[in-house]
């Protein structure tokens, strides 16, 4: 194990950067992210969490050795070397935790205020804490992020109205069509954004509304309680050939939908694909009549619902900071920690040395009795100077020094 202080780090890619092909190619499984932690146990790392969406992958890790840290993300993705050196980020102590609290706060959501990343982040923590892989300094820093996330939600408009993928995704067929009241819309996937979707397009009346998904129980789900119809995985080339806008929101790691399942279609279509890696293979967009939107393109959509949270960010930048100071205070009194218990615990020493001095001279009532006294008193000297310590500590360490030098904490 290094001896080094360790940091606290973060490594990966995001949509600010790598545009939706490449992204596509560090997508990490549920497989991968066990390996991941496992490999990282090996490696000495004492805290690592992984997370994993459309938009990044990112790791989030306490540790002392950043190059580590890049050569195992590297090694589990699909992407090259080169793709990876050309894309990746690496941020250390103070930019890595304020990046943290934003992203759960949702500044650094691919859509202002999207606040669904918080739950992905959360659930990366929690698995990583089950397999032994999040240590005390990481959980703590989940604590002050969450409660950051709470108050930004709760004392800001930076998630108010609807504004996510599925929100851009509604707002794009409405610019193209105008009406979508003769549209029959096929969507296949009724995962998180493929629900979040359907519920979105409840505000507009469309002629026909089918839902796709490989286990048919989770589409009916969804579709039973809004009298939408559900068809099973076999008819999708059937259902393509009256449809007017084929929405694909699928989890696989290759394209699900090809060119083949447009033969003998013609008519114009278009294609919205919420899936990363993409879930519409590329060479669909070249056939006759298709149109095909992908998320980097519906992150272009704007409407008046971003521009008011907008006027958020501020006093949500004001609300993390405020979070961000009370964790780096809570990091700086457990360095005292040992100080201050070393210091309690030599006050006591000179009390009960006194009083094994004294002991002949007094009666067990009385020596009890001065005890109790001796206890009070020191336990009175050493509180306030821990709050001195403390106060001053914030400023300058050298009071600790001073302090371990006058009691000799280090022998």
């Amino acid at each position: 194990m290094s001896v080094h202080k360790p940091k606290f780090i973060s490594v990966g890619i995001s949509h600010w950067k790598t545009p939706i092909d490449i992204r596509g190619k560090f997508s990490f499984s549920q497989e991968a992210v066990e390996a991941i932690l496992e490999e990282a146990k090996e490696l000495d790392i004492p805290s690592l969490f992984v997370v994993t969406t459309c938009n990044r992958a990112q790791f989030f890790a306490h540790t002392h050795n950043a190059f580590i840290l890049k050569e195992l993300f590297a090694r589990h993705t699909k992407a090259s070397l080169a793709e990876f050196e050309d894309y990746h980020f690496l941020l250390q102590d103070d930019e890595a935790v304020h990046q943290l609290f934003e992203l759960c706060c949702g500044l650094d959501s691919m859509i202002l205020g999207d606040l669904q990343i918080v739950s992905q982040v959360k659930e990366a923590a929690k698995y990583s804490n089950k397999k032994g892989m999040l240590d005390g300094y990481t959980h703590r820093l989940m604590q002050f992020v969450l409660q950051a996330y709470k108050d930004v939600r709760t004392d800001t408009a930076i998630n108010e109205g609807p504004a996510s993928v599925a929100h851009a995704a509604v707002l794009f067929m409405k610019e193209r069509y105008k009406q979508l009241n003769a549209k029959k819309i096929l969507l296949f996937g009724t995962g998180e954004i493929g629900e979040t979707t359907v519920k979105n397009l409840q505000k507009y009346p469309y002629k026909e509304m089918v839902l796709i998904n490989r286990t048919r129980s989770k589409a009916e789900a969804i579709a039973e309680p809004l009298g939408i119809r559900v068809a099973d995985i076999e008819t999708l080339k059937k259902e393509l050939e009256d449809c007017d806008i084929f929405i694909v929101a699928t989890g696989a790691f290759e394209p699900t939908i090809r060119t083949e399942h447009f033969e003998n279609i013609n008519r114009e279509m278009l294609l919205l694909d919420l899936s990363v890696p993409r879930n519409i293979d590329k060479k669909v967009d070249s056939l006759e009549g298709i149109q095909l939107i992908d998320m980097d393109q519906l992150n272009n959509i704007q409407d008046e619902t971003l521009a008011t949270r907008r006027k958020s960010i501020p006093k949500a930048r004001t609300i993390i900071n405020l979070h961000k100071n009370e964790f780096y205070d809570w990091v700086t009194m457990r360095k005292l920690a040992p100080t201050i218990k070393a210091l309690r615990e030599k006050l006591h020493t000179y009390r009960t040395d006194e009083l094994e001095q004294q002991k002949f001279r007094l009666s067990e009532t009385e020596l009890q009795k001065a005890d109790k006294l001796a206890a009070s008193v020191v336990n009175k000297i050493a509180n306030q100077a821990t709050e001195f310590i403390k106060s001053k500590h914030r400023q300058s360490d050298e009071m600790v020094k001073m302090v371990e030098q006058m009691f000799k904490l280090k022998e």
